[in-house]
């Protein structure tokens, strides 16, 4: 059995689900997991956690940004800061925080620090309206 577990320190958001595969945003680029990985621990990245549960043909999405995956003989355990489900976001809030964000990043006098910060919500609200775009283009 290979189950996946997804939590933020508010919420669980999957628990002990049994699953075939599963796709992270892992900090240098995406990782397809299998039953049978090896063990491994990772940093996430920024993205869409996409997952088929078993004798399922069809992947569910989640929005993460930043935290940990954790990879071990009986399954997954991701561990992020945020997370979210594709009904949980507002497309016109993700919009508007992107635009803020690419302003912001447009400021002259910004620091080393402002630019992490504004680049990470950036990252954010678009992987917000990627998870958006890619789950209203798989209902058509």
């Amino acid at each position: 059995m290979f189950v996946l577990n997804l939590v933020t320190p508010e919420k669980r958001l999957v628990t002990d689900l049994e699953i075939e595969e599963i796709l992270v945003p892992g900090f240098k680029g995406q990782l397809d997991i299998l039953p049978g990985h090896a063990p491994m621990m990772s940093t996430l990245g920024t993205g869409l956690v996409k997952y088929r549960g078993k004798g399922e043909s069809t992947f569910k999405s989640l929005v993460v940004s930043w935290g940990y995956i954790e990879v071990h003989p009986d399954g997954v355990m991701v561990l992020a800061e945020v997370a979210e489900s594709i009904a949980e976001i507002d497309k016109a809030r993700a919009e508007e925080a992107a635009k803020r964000a690419k302003e912001a990043l447009m400021g002259p006098l910004l620091g080393a620090d402002q630019i992490e910060m504004w680049h990470r919500k950036l990252e954010r609200a678009q992987a917000r309206l990627d998870a958006l775009e890619s789950h209203n283009s798989t209902k058509h």
